[in-house]
């Protein structure tokens, strides 16, 4: 068993089904869920079938944005490989927003995505700052908000993408560090 307490501090829903609202799954995966389901129950269950994927997407849709991209920030910086130049400057962008979420670093956080672009942990990262909050039009565009929980998608591509590149040899121990980090977040700890 992973978690061995009931509830877990900063995932306020009784039932699983209150958070997977938030996201479409796949049928396979939605028939191992039951009505009654907690979402502890539902981590436990992910992570005892060893679905290390839908765990993280599951986890990152429990946290609110702050916390979710946090906890990508995290596991990217974990990782310890060198980043491209690229790269490591759409990080430090994610890292000035995570500091001061102003709406200034949310729009650089857009820029740095789309220089970076989506085939790395930082690009998704970035995207998901620009995701998290305020228009996702252009600035002098008509206001338009991004989809609720849109962010969550992004930093989940994120967290797995850090697990397995740049040639998944760490796969699968960057998951289980990863989802003990996601963890302590959702208690209420610092991601340690």
């Amino acid at each position: 068993m992973l978690v061995t307490k009931q509830t877990l501090k900063k995932i306020p829903q009784s039932l699983a089904t209150d958070i997977l609202q938030r996201y479409e799954q796949d049928r396979s995966f939605r028939a191992l869920v039951y009505p009654a389901m907690t979402p502890v129950e539902l981590i436990n269950l992910l992570a005892q079938e060893k679905m290390q994927q839908e765990l993280v997407v599951f986890l990152s849709h429990c946290l609110l944005a702050m916390e979710s991209i946090w906890w990508g920030y995290l596991c990217i910086d974990s990782t310890g490989l060198s980043l491209p130049e690229t790269e490591q400057k759409t990080l430090d962008v994610v890292r000035r927003w995570l500091h001061q979420p102003v709406e200034e670093y949310r729009r650089m956080a857009e820029i740095a995505a789309q220089q970076a672009g989506l085939d790395n942990a930082c690009g998704w990262l970035a995207q998901g700052v620009f995701w998290s909050g305020g228009s996702i039009t252009p600035v002098n565009g008509p206001q338009s908000p991004a989809p609720a929980w849109l962010y969550a998608h992004a930093v989940a591509g994120a967290i797995c993408l850090a697990a397995v590149l740049p040639d998944g040899r760490e796969g699968d121990k960057r998951y289980r560090q990863f989802i003990d980090m996601g963890i302590d977040l959702a208690d209420g700890g610092r991601g340690s």
